[in-house]
């Protein structure tokens, strides 16, 4: 390109944005005694000094009662419900977890930069994608605990070990398998939530609730245009009246249609509000949660006895049984022979005494 043809297209650039500029500076001086006079319309009216306010129709007035009623229902449950894409909502102590995870990792990441023999290889070493972990949720808390701690139980020693041991390790594998399962039953439940529920609330937020937000300030802005006309109007001079009044009569078609239309657009709106189904959305998610989680834990109960049932226990208790029953054998043998020695008679003494008196058999 020739520095002319750069020059030539530079200048005419220029020339079309100063047109663009001088035709928005016109429309704005233009517009600013409107927005002035609006402005001040809308301030007295805030004050009360005027009172000549025109009415919008009773229909509208109620419609507008609803849509902000519902517009308050939408933001009070996102309020509450966008907890559910907080992963971490029924587990606080996550806080510590994700500190000691992204310690770990610092510390890996440290190490595989040590070994590496290139600057690219240290590039991809720092852009590489930290090891996938668990979701920070309760329940995967206690599935993890729980195989920590059958874990912990399996390596005791043999020695030591009892049949018991093996059974609690046992339960608790399973009882980590269940907890996890629910959790997965959790983190389904909030994706429906967040996609089913909070996704629409807030696309109608946006999206159709805005367009009725803005229909009405439409009409408002229409109203005071037209106040102002007619209070022009009422304070002009004899030679300005027609003029005047004839921009007043178009400002109040203005208003009346720009009313018609935001009040049909606040009862579409209305009409087609999804709320109630995305309520029986979110309950479905819910119901489809409690209800697989309690079929879980009612399996994970019945499958399993959790019944103290150690044989070292058991051998202990014989032991001590047995060592009681020979005691009492021995004192039963021991009062026997006393009674024996107390009613022992010579076997050379073939009489009884009787009162006294030697007697023998053959004299009794």
């Amino acid at each position: 390109m020739s520095f002319n043809s750069f020059s030539s297209n530079f200048t005419k650039k220029f020339q079309e944005l100063s047109t663009s500029v001088s035709q928005k500076a016109g429309e704005l001086s233009t517009n600013l005694p409107t927005l002035a006079q609006n402005t001040q319309r809308m301030v007295q009216e805030k004050l009360g000094q005027v009172t000549d306010i025109s009415q919008l129709p009773q229909e509208y007035i109620e419609l507008e009662k609803k849509i902000d009623t519902l517009k308050l229902t939408y933001q009070h449950f996102l309020q509450i419900t966008s907890t559910f894409e907080n992963e971490s909502y029924d587990y606080p102590k996550y806080v510590n977890d994700s500190l000691n995870e992204f310690s770990k990792n610092v510390a890996t990441k440290v190490t595989e930069l040590s070994h590496a023999s290139n600057a690219t290889e240290a590039q991809n070493i720092l852009i590489s994608p930290n090891a996938t972990t668990e979701p920070k949720t309760l329940n995967y808390a206690l599935s993890k605990i729980s195989l920590q701690s059958s874990d912990l139980i399996n390596q005791l020693p043999s020695a030591i070990a009892t049949p018991q041991d093996h059974k609690t390790a046992a339960i608790l594998l399973s009882f980590s398998d269940v907890q996890a399962k629910i959790a997965q039953e959790r983190l389904r439940q909030d994706t429906v939530i967040q996609t089913k529920f909070n996704k629409n609330l807030r696309e109608e937020l946006v999206g159709t609730l805005d367009n009725a937000m803005r229909a009405r300030k439409d009409v408002n802005n229409k109203r005071l245009q037209y106040d102002v006309a007619r209070s022009n109007l009422m304070n002009a001079r004899p030679e300005k009246e027609a003029s005047l009044r004839v921009t007043m009569e178009a400002l109040e078609d203005e208003f009346a249609q720009a009313t018609e239309t935001a009040t049909l657009i606040m009862q579409k709106v209305l009409a087609n509000s999804g709320l109630l189904n995305d309520l029986k959305n979110f309950a479905i998610a819910q119901q489809t949660y409690f209800e697989n989680s309690a079929n879980l834990m009612k399996e994970f109960i019945e499958q399993n006895d959790f019944e103290t049932n150690d044989i070292s226990v058991a051998s202990n208790n014989n032991n001590t049984a047995a060592t009681s029953t020979t005691a009492d054998t021995t004192a039963t043998t021991s009062q026997d022979h006393d009674i024996d020695d107390d009613l022992d008679i010579d076997d050379d003494d073939d009489a009884t005494t009787q009162g006294g008196i030697k007697m023998s058999v053959d004299d009794k």
